[in-house]
């Protein structure tokens, strides 16, 4: 090869690697490392959970938006919230979570079932479920069972209760309770978890069942991974029975009702239960008769000392769905001894304003060692992966009918304050919602090194090509 021709090839490449240079220092392509899709901005202050949102960090921070969907595909009351708004910063010891969504109708005054089972007095909606059957199912008693008796409309029947859908056979368990409404939709009472799934699997499951003067309490809650598969691909949990292999009517379940599906997961969660947790004790019915301060009926030796409201914590693996607590109000204790008052280690403030929820979450970055084995410390230099869901009580979400994430979302403290300044302008009606946020970002600093890398390797190549013609 010729040195004339050779000296065209070193040309062509040192060109090519100036244009991919410049390129690469122009687009400010971050290659150090992948930003998380929720940053947690170090920030100087505490949590106002009296008043949620109104620290002046929220005001340089912009909201994250994140699209939902419907944890049942097909089921008319799940997925009926579409996008949860999200911020986050930490303080040096505690992690603060703000979020808010768009719901028309407030479930103010729901109990939630398992508040209302330690209170004996209890009454008024959200005590217990109702399921409303697919339309088109009917039902059938059949005398023969004549050690089985069932309960329509109020009365109690000898025999035992069968639903027909489309020719799908489902024989209900004794003592089955059902409504019958004029239009002919059955309505079915006290629903336990293996029902909802036989249910779900015959077709028969329409919806929770409200009314003007029945429905159950808004939620929303925060899922930790904690589980052995890195990244996790599926943040759905299992419809099932209550216990691994429960035999419930002639049934056997494999899968626990709670029970995570990613395969190896495990997962801390923070549930935040408007008619239980949410201390105003106008709209909160547990607030309101201070269930949570009579340890007579909880067990728990809870005191509030700063007027706040708490986030329940679950722990979920592929075998059920637990409580990090010793109490069980919620779902069985992980264990039987040595989590007094972790039931209320997470705390809330929400607030309900012109069609939107706002629920601040504030948490510990570290977790007392009893807790370790369910709940997640958190630390600057670790990606986390979460998971949102949202329940709208009075529009029939509850247990596992809500709204989701699709998938986890990564989620990591940053040790740079916030440097964004954010407007947000949401406005809604009954029926539509429009909702526009305006964002001013500075350049991160990992796109800056990329640049000056870019530039620099730009102006090494213009060197060398000047000292190649120069020859």
């Amino acid at each position: 090869m010729s040195i004339k021709r050779k000296s065209k090839y070193t040309l062509g490449v040192l060109l090519l690697a100036s244009f991919l240079a410049i390129i690469m220092g122009l687009a400010n392509v971050p290659m150090a490392q992948t930003s998380p899709q929720i940053p947690v901005y170090k920030v100087v202050g505490n949590a106002d959970l009296s008043n949620p949102g109104s620290a002046s960090y929220w005001s340089q921070i912009p909201w994250i938006n994140i699209s939902l969907t419907a944890n049942i595909p097909m089921a008319p009351t799940s997925g009926l919230t579409h996008y949860l708004l999200v911020k986050a910063v930490w303080n040096g010891s505690w992690i603060i979570i703000l979020e808010r969504w768009y719901a028309p109708e407030p479930a103010f005054g729901a109990w939630s079932a398992a508040a209302a089972a330690l209170y004996p007095p209890a009454s008024g909606p959200g005590l217990f479920r109702q399921i409303m059957l697919t339309p088109g199912t009917t039902y059938t008693i059949e005398k023969n069972y004549t050690n089985y008796f069932s309960i329509v409309n109020g009365n109690i029947i000898q025999g035992r209760l069968v639903l027909n859908y489309s020719g799908i056979l489902l024989p209900a368990p004794n003592d089955t309770q059902i409504t019958v409404l004029s239009n002919g939709t059955i309505i079915l009472w006290h629903s336990p978890r293996p029902i909802e799934d036989l249910l779900y699997s015959d077709g028969m499951f329409y919806g929770y069942y409200t009314n003007n003067t029945w429905y159950y309490p808004d939620r929303a809650a925060i899922m930790w991974y904690m589980g052995s598969v890195i990244p996790p691909t599926k943040d759905g949990m299992n419809i099932g029975g209550k216990v691994p292999g429960q035999a419930f009517d002639g049934v056997t379940f494999n899968d626990t009702g709670g029970s995570l599906v990613q395969p190896g997961g495990a997962a801390n969660i923070w549930m935040w239960v408007s008619g239980a947790t949410w201390n105003n004790a106008t709209y909160d019915p547990a607030f309101k008769v201070n269930l949570w301060q009579n340890t007579s009926l909880t067990g728990l030796p809870y005191i509030d000392p700063d007027n706040h409201g708490f986030a329940v914590p679950l722990y979920t693996n592929n075998t059920n769905m637990y409580e990090v607590d010793t109490a069980g109000i919620w779902y069985t204790p992980v264990t039987t001894s040595g989590l007094n008052g972790s039931l209320f280690f997470i705390w809330t403030g929400a607030t309900y304003q012109n069609g939107y929820w706002t629920v601040e979450f504030a948490r510990p970055l570290a977790v007392p060692s009893a807790y370790a084995k369910w709940m997640p410390n958190i630390t600057v230099g670790k990606t986390y992966y979460v998971a949102f869901a949202v329940w709208q009580g009075k529009l029939g979400e509850t247990l596992f009918d809500k709204s989701i994430t699709s998938n986890f979302l990564t989620l990591e403290l940053v040790t740079t304050p916030p440097t964004s300044t954010t407007t947000s302008t949401i406005s809604s009606t009954s029926v539509t919602t429009t909702t526009s946020i305006t964002t001013v970002t500075s350049i991160p600093s990992t796109t800056i090194y990329v640049t000056i890398v870019g530039v620099v390797i730009a102006i090494i190549a213009l060197i060398i090509l000047y000292v190649v013609f120069r020859r």
